[in-house]
C-alpha cells in the first residue's frame, strides 16, 4: 500500500489526532534544529528538506513530493538534530503527534512496514552520499557544492568563504580547484559572484551524479 492508501485505512480513532495545516509557498514547515515530537505526511504540493551549516551556508538534501513524510527520525531519536523544511509550492501537511503515531503503529501493520522503509531508504541515502563525498577530488566536491547552490538559486550569496567551509578544504586548495574549473570553462567569478557557464558541461563533469 501506498502512503495516501495508508491514511485513507487509518483507524477513526488516529484520524481524531490528525492536525491539517497549510502553508504557503516559501513558508517554513519545520523550523531546523527545534524540538520535533511530530510525524508529517504532506498531502499536497512539494517540500524540500535542507541543511545550513554554522557559516550559513544552505544545501538542499530532499524534495518531497505528495504523500511522502518527514520527521519520523525524530520520533524514534530525540538526539537527532532537525532539519529544515520548507514549502517549494503552497502545501497542505498532517502532523500526527508522537504519542499517536506509536498507536497507529500498534494498530496497523501496513503503516509500520511504511515507516521502516522510510527509515532504511534515508539511511542507505545518507550511507551512500558520505560515501560518494568521501571518494570525490576538491575540484568534485567543490562543483558539486557550486551545482547545489546553482539549483536552489542561492549561488549568487556564495563566497568563497562559505564554499571552503562548506567543503572542507583549505582556501589555498579552493582557489587552486576555482581556478582550474575557470580554465575549463565551466565557471566564473565575476564580481566576486560564482557564474555558472554551461549547465549542461557542469553536469557532464560531475562524477557526484
Amino acid at each position: 500500500m501506498d502512503l495516501k492508501d495508508i491514511v485513507v485505512a487509518a483507524p477513526e480513532h488516529i484520524k481524531n489526532e490528525f492536525i491539517y495545516k497549510q502553508h504557503n509557498k516559501g513558508s517554513s514547515i519545520v523550523l531546523p534544529d527545534e524540538a520535533n515530537d511530530y510525524l508529517y505526511i504532506l498531502i499536497k504540493g512539494r517540500a524540500e528538506v535542507y541543511s545550513q551549516s554554522y557559516s550559513g551556508s544552505y544545501i538542499s538534501l530532499y524534495l518531497f513530493e505528495s504523500y511522502s513524510c518527514f520527521g519520523e527520525v525524530e520520533i524514534f531519536n530525540n538526539q537527532f538534530k532537525t532539519l529544515g523544511v520548507i514549502a517549494k509550492s503552497d502545501c497542505e501537511t498532517i502532523s500526527i503527534n508522537k504519542n499517536a503515531v506509536i498507536e497507529w503503529i500498534k494498530a496497523d501493520i501496513n503503516f509500520t512496514l511504511y515507516l521502516i522503509e522510510q527509515l532504511s531508504e534515508k539511511l542507505i541515502h545518507s550511507t551512500n552520499t558520505t560515501a560518494k563525498l568521501s571518494l570525490l577530488t576538491v575540484k568534485d566536491r567543490v562543483l558539486d557544492s557550486i551545482y547545489i547552490h546553482y539549483k536552489i538559486g542561492d549561488l549568487g550569496r556564495m563566497t568563497k568563504e562559505k564554499l571552503s567551509y562548506e567543503v572542507c578544504v583549505p582556501m589555498r586548495s579552493l582557489n587552486r580547484a576555482i581556478a582550474q574549473c575557470i580554465d575549463e570553462g565551466l565557471i566564473d567569478i565575476i564580481d566576486k559572484k560564482i557564474i555558472v557557464r554551461s549547465k549542461e558541461n557542469l553536469e557532464k563533469n560531475l562524477n557526484f551524479y
